[in-house]
């Protein structure tokens, strides 16, 4: 795709000066620019998308009585599904 960028002439010269100083051209900083844009704008997960990711919907067989041990459960569950924790709990 082709892009048309309206610059004053100033930030042209100091855009180009800055891309032969860093060895790159003008198309590929425009390109990691916009992306990151966009990732940037991307919808969030919503907090069931969130859950679901984790392993916390679905995840337990019989439900506890709604309220009872609830947090308990929660805390439980989050602590082993943590990025970077040992996975070894999940074998107990």
């Amino acid at each position: 795709m082709t892009l048309t960028v309206r610059l004053d002439p100033d930030l042209e010269r100091e855009f180009a000066a800055t891309c032969r100083i860093k060895g790159t051209t003008k198309s590929t900083v425009v390109t990691e620019l916009i992306r990151g844009y966009v990732q940037a704008k991307a919808p969030a997960m919503s907090p069931f998308e969130l859950a679901e990711a984790m392993g916390l919907v679905g995840c337990q067989e019989r439900a506890p009585a709604a309220g009872r041990d609830h947090s308990r459960y929660l805390r439980a569950k989050l602590r082993n599904t943590r990025p970077g924790k040992l996975r070894e709990r999940r074998a107990r």
